[in-house]
């Protein structure tokens, strides 16, 4: 390949083998990369690598001669050499290439603001030459144009202005800075997401939905409904496809720093894969695209392995019993679907996981792991680890077997009771799981779901607890004929809870998903098409026609034109079709902050300056409390930063490293943490260093902390305001 020739992609260079006299060495193949510009007249292209060659050869003079397209960014880019010689000599040199236009401009604007913000925006517009200058510009948001104004620009100078923006529409917005100097043209776009004020609330109706059973039930809508907030949405799932779908995508709005959030994101892949292989007809397309996925979260799951083996919520050792169980499920399952799981890392999972057997039939647990203060019960611990390793195909457990069991039949803990009924009917003691099973039946409500639930393996409550339960139950009613009743009440329950796609924790969430698509593998019949039907208030508002063939979700239009201030009767019909599960949506937000009572954790925010100059920092004071008097698994604190702030990543990471909290996640104006429990009554103060990034008035979102395995109960406070003054630049009008 000849020198200074720019390669059109990432591509393999073969150098052949040639006589030694020649060249030295043999036959290599060389990866290299040459960044391709983007060739358009806007700055969108902002690749931070623009060249890599992995063996370049120098002439007999050493030298190597290439030709690099930069990206669109005006920065420095700095290019390393390491060589070696014939003799194998080793050298490195360093240099550096500045990037520059003659004309060009650079905002400065956050990644996300509140409606009611004002934000200053800067721009700074440079002339590089050295010649004087008459420049236009023009800046817009949307559609919108905010302000163009004609300016001198001096040779080799920068000049800075303030843009205001104020008042923006909630949405997803571009930033438009246009400009030209003579014959030197300029487009900078920069994303910018505008969330309504307030605090966000939420009211969902679900149900199974059939042209005998209508789905039928109230919406409140208070008076204080902020600005345009009020979002709506309506629809029915004709396969466990598009239940699968909706709950991924709900499931992606949460946070996913840990093992077990990675997994709640992944998992449902892993039962969107066994869908697919189980039906004909599929787009090879779409089952490629879930493999794919399925490979990215593998690669982030198998990070979070203990260095003494095991998993832990953040990769750290001591492993999670657990937790580690619950990996070892989720592995065995994705092997099942064809992903490429690493046989030898299964395992030794495995391995580890009996290796804590204690010999009585249950299993040790690590005194610095969750269950330290306030975990699971020990015969919980033991049921989820023992189903595990069975649905795992271990046959050497029989002792662990016979302890759950026995420990289930004498409990009145429906969780512990399902766990062991399943474990039965995968080691072939059918008259065991019948036994079992009658006794989950006894308990099943009128209403379908499986009552008598202690705590579960995360020590979940309240409606994700209930949905486990009876998730665990009807996987092991599906193989008994005789409880086909509770069966089918019992999926009509679980179809009930779903909520925006969503079923509650991820625990909760993952285990319905398993239950509706074992449930369609079972119960699978030809669909019918028909048409779904909306009415607000008696009124028919929107009807969408399905076929036999859909396969994602039957989504009705937006309704909130038609709710008011004031309570509406929602109602979805069917008319003709197979009944389908279906759920209705409706989310705003109000001043009043929809804190739960049940709430066991407590948070509040201080901030040490409310007005700054652009440059200054300050600190962010954060208080979480255990209110109760007994320990509390993994607590979550979501902290709202104004829009126009930063946090310091490596303050954070202090806080991290000096065990303040056990994890840290970032989001745009939000700072995740994290601590694998709480002791009773602690109380966890920290500092977080904020710095005054951009000029303007700023709320910041709502903070809000709670028990992640009960997230319906949260504590909110509202979100700390700040005025940040620009330290220099003429207003923009």
């Amino acid at each position: 390949m000849a020198a200074g020739e720019a390669l059109a992609d990432e591509e393999l260079a073969f150098a052949p083998r040639q006589r030694r006299d020649e060249v030295a060495g043999p036959f290599v193949v060389v990866r290299q990369f040459a960044h391709v510009p983007s060739g358009g007249s806007e700055r969108t292209d902002f690749a931070e690598t623009v060249y890599w060659n992995g063996g370049a050869r120098t002439d007999a003079q050493g030298v190597f001669e290439t030709t690099v397209s930069v990206s669109d960014s005006i920065t420095t880019f700095r290019a390393r050499v390491d060589a070696v010689a014939d003799d194998g000599s080793l050298a490195s040199a360093d240099a550096t290439v500045e990037a520059v236009r003659p004309f060009y401009m650079e905002p400065k604007l956050p990644l996300e603001i509140t409606s009611t913000d004002e934000v200053r925006i800067p721009v700074s517009v440079v002339n590089s030459t050295g010649t004087d200058t008459q420049a236009s510009i023009t800046v817009g948001a949307g559609t919108t144009q905010i302000a163009t104004r004609n300016r001198p620009l001096k040779a080799n100078s920068r000049e800075r202005f303030l843009v205001t923006l104020a008042d923006v529409m909630p949405g997803e917005h571009v930033v438009r800075v246009l400009g030209q100097s003579g014959d030197q043209r300029e487009a900078v776009h920069r994303p910018l997401k505008v969330v309504a004020a307030g605090f966000p609330m939420q009211t969902d109706l679900g149900g199974l939905l059939s042209s005998e059973a209508p789905l039928v039930g109230e919406i409140a809508i208070p008076e204080q409904v902020v600005g345009l907030s009020l979002v709506t949405e309506a629809k029915a799932y004709p396969t466990p496809m598009a239940s699968l779908t909706e709950a991924l995508a709900a499931l992606l709005r949460e946070p996913y720093g840990c093992f077990e959030q990675t997994s709640s994101t992944n998992y449902p892949n892993v039962m969107a894969m066994q869908y697919l292989r189980s039906h004909r007809g599929v787009d090879p397309a779409l089952i490629s695209k879930t493999a794919g996925l399925l490979d990215k979260g593998y690669a982030r799951l198998v990070g979070f392995e203990c260095s003494d083996k095991g998993y832990e919520w953040f990769g750290g050792d001591p492993g999670h019993e657990a937790l580690t169980a619950y990996g070892l499920l989720e592995f065995n399952d994705m092997a099942a679907v064809g992903c490429a799981v690493d046989d030898g890392m299964v395992g030794r999972t495995r391995t580890w996981l009996l290796s804590r057997r204690d010999g009585e039939g249950g299993f040790k647990r690590n005194e610095r792991a969750l269950d330290s203060v306030g975990g699971a019960p020990a015969p919980t611990t033991n049921a989820y680890i023992t189903w595990a390793l069975a649905e795992a195909g271990e046959t050497e457990i029989q002792k662990e077997i016979d302890a759950v069991v026995e420990g289930a039949l004498a409990s009145e803990d429906a969780y512990v009771r399902a766990l062991a009924a399943n474990i039965c009917l995968k080691a072939g003691q059918l008259e065991r799981a019948k036994d079992l099973a009658g006794k989950l039946a006894a308990a099943q409500t009128e209403a379908g779901d499986v009552a008598g639930a202690v705590t579960s393996i995360t020590r979940s409550g309240g409606t994700s607890l209930q949905m486990e339960t009876t998730a665990l139950a009807i996987l092991a009613w599906m193989r008994l004929p005789e409880h086909t009743v509770h069966l089918e009440r019992g999926m009509t329950w679980l179809l009930e809870q779903c909520k925006g796609g969503r079923f509650g924790s991820t625990q909760a969430t993952v285990l319905a998903l398993r239950a509706i698509v074992a449930y369609d593998a079972l119960k699978a019949t030809p669909r019918q098409p028909g048409t779904v039907q909306l009415f607000v208030d008696g009124d028919l508002v929107h009807e969408v026609a399905f076929t036999a063939e859909h396969e994602g979700p039957v989504e009705l239009p937006p309704f909130h034109d038609a709710l008011t201030p004031g309570t509406h009767k929602l109602e979805l019909r069917m008319q003709g079709g197979s009944p389908l599960p279906a759920s209705v949506q409706v989310r705003y937000r109000t001043p009043l902050p929809p804190t739960s009572a049940e709430c066991l954790v407590d948070i509040s925010t201080s901030l040490g300056a409310t007005k700054l100059v652009e440059g200054e920092g300050t600190e962010l004071t954060v208080t979480v409390s255990n209110t109760t008097a007994e320990g509390l698994p993994m607590t979550m604190a979501i902290v709202g930063i104004p829009g126009g702030m930063e946090a310091r990543p490596e303050q954070l990471e202090e806080l991290k490293r000096a065990g303040r909290v056990d994890f840290v996640e970032t989001r745009p104006r939000e700072v995740i943490l994290y601590w694998r429990d709480m002791e009773p009554k602690q109380e966890v103060t920290l500092g977080l260093s904020l710095v005054a990034q951009i000029p303007g008035r700023y709320t910041a979102p709502p903070s809000r902390a709670y028990l992640y395995y009960t997230d319906e109960h949260k504590q909110w406070i509202p979100g700390q305001q700040v005025e940040i003054e620009a330290r220099s630049g003429a207003e923009f009008r």
